[in-house]
């Protein structure tokens, strides 16, 4: 009888500190380790605008920006007429909790052109550029962050027929990734990276892009 007694109480401290284990796993689960999320966000503007004389380097590319990623760029910039540096106005976000995006600088660089055969008869002329660039976004809670992103734009077009071989351009598409920049460091601590795509209206200049990815906020 003693020794059912005894271990019926062996059994009984056992799970109690197996329950005691459990809960405090959980509790340590939810009060420690990284706090990663998707997020998803849609920046829309107008392009097509230069940046300020300030703002562009003597080989056309954006500088002074606040960003050492973006204004260190060359790439082929040293060939004249590759580069330019453009800005993005009336720019809006959603998503995420965001509500406003300032210091949209993009460098666009001619240059690299993956499409090296030239155009065959009349026919579209291809192009696909490289760009980078940056921005910053605040939160409802007003911190600030500050985005890169990297990418390519391709030339698309429509209506290519006999008396119209070449096609109408109508916009350009855009792809790519983004990060969340060092520099400057961000009002409270976060990091994230994700992928990007967008457009721009040909005829309107009104650039939309959505990037999503994941953040890990302090």
């Amino acid at each position: 009888m003693e020794t059912k007694r005894g271990n019926n109480m062996y059994k009984s401290l056992l799970l109690s500190f197996t329950a005691i284990f459990l809960c405090a796993s959980v509790a340590l689960a939810k009060s420690s380790g990284p706090s990663t999320k998707t997020v998803k966000i849609t920046i829309k503007g107008i392009g097509g605008s230069p940046a300020p004389v300030g703002n562009t380097g003597p080989d056309g590319q954006c500088t002074n920006t606040g960003d050492p990623w973006l204004d260190s760029y060359t790439g082929t910039c040293s060939v004249p007429g590759n580069c330019s540096c453009g800005v993005l106005t009336s720019a809006t976000v959603t998503g995420s909790g965001l509500k406003s995006v300032a210091n949209f600088f993009v460098t666009s660089d001619q240059g690299f052109n993956p499409a090296t055969a030239p155009t065959v008869d009349s026919g579209p002329n291809p192009e696909c550029n490289l760009f980078l660039g940056t921005f910053t976004v605040t939160d409802k809670s007003s911190n600030v962050t500050t985005l890169n992103f990297l990418g390519v734009s391709c030339k698309h077009v429509t209506g290519t027929t006999s008396s119209n071989p070449g096609g109408t351009h109508d916009k350009d598409t855009m792809s790519g990734g983004w990060g969340i920049s060092d520099t400057p460091v961000p009002t409270k601590p976060i990091s994230g990276w994700g992928t990007f795509t967008g457009a721009t209206i040909k005829s309107t200049q009104a650039v939309t892009l959505t990037l999503s990815g994941w953040v890990t906020p302090e």
